[in-house]
């Protein structure tokens, strides 16, 4: 081995349904996912730990890794930290595009971490009302 520490990667199935969601509508964007949690698992890219804010709830315990695609949106993984030792296993939590915390947002609502009932409707709100924007400024959905 090289000194790389592997790291095993598992999808939540409600990430297995945004890969397959964004597969439908941007497939270089799926496509390039799969190439970022590659090198995830392979040890050559490590994930950036998130903090805790009021809008998401506390997810120090995850990291988030950056999806660029020339000419596609760009999004965001979100990736919850089992290991013992850091980023050693992980879920993947979200695949979501970027605009308006969207990625955070849904962990922070995947994961129960907005206990407030406020906050979680706040958020569902946000959620549904950002994935409209989305869906309609898509050239695929219409």
């Amino acid at each position: 081995m090289n000194g790389r520490r592997r790291v095993e990667v598992r999808f939540l199935p409600d990430a297995v349904d945004d890969l397959r969601r964004i597969n439908e509508r941007h497939p270089a964007v799926a496509r390039e996912v799969l190439r970022v949690l590659s090198r995830l698992e392979a040890g050559t890219l490590s994930p950036t730990r998130l903090t805790s804010f009021g809008k998401t709830g506390d997810l120090r315990d995850c990291g988030k890794l950056l999806v660029l695609v020339d000419g596609s949106p760009e999004h965001r993984i979100v990736v919850r930290d089992l290991g013992a030792k850091g980023f050693e296993v992980v879920d993947v939590v979200v695949v979501e595009a970027r605009a308006d915390d969207l990625a955070y947002l849904l962990a922070g609502l995947r994961l129960d971490r907005l206990v407030d009932p406020l906050r979680r409707s706040d958020a569902q709100r946000r959620v549904t009302r950002i994935r409209r924007l989305l869906d309609s400024s898509d050239p695929a959905s219409g």
